[in-house]
């Protein structure tokens, strides 16, 4: 999931270009996605931890669809908040997983 990820960025980054933003827009949305992975991550790791390391998985992957889907929109506004999306599932991308897959390696290691 990590690498498709960050593959995607310079295809982002020419379909931005076809819907005719300039490189000042396109930057805006560069920044909004790390800004809100930057801002979100600091909560969505705890969150993840007192709520459910699961659900946090599964949560990643309704955000990211989402993220995904609002590329399909010429739409500034849309893009941006697709932008933000992605950095929410960013944030989830690189806690979520690893916490629950530790988590459940500890429930084995205690139950075995």
């Amino acid at each position: 999931m990590m690498a498709g990820d960050w593959l995607q960025g310079p295809y982002v980054y020419y379909l931005y270009s076809t819907y005719g933003f300039g490189k000042r827009d396109i930057g805006q949305l560069f920044i909004a996605g790390f800004g809100s992975s930057m801002l979100f991550g600091t909560i969505v790791g705890s969150l993840a931890d007192k709520q459910d390391r699961k659900r946090a998985c599964v949560t990643y992957c309704i955000v990211y669809i989402l993220s995904c889907i609002t590329k399909h929109s010429p739409q500034y506004r849309v893009l941006m908040v697709g932008r933000i999306l992605g950095g929410i599932a960013t944030s989830l991308l690189n806690s979520a997983f690893e916490s629950w897959l530790i988590a459940e390696h500890n429930k084995m290691l205690v139950s075995g």
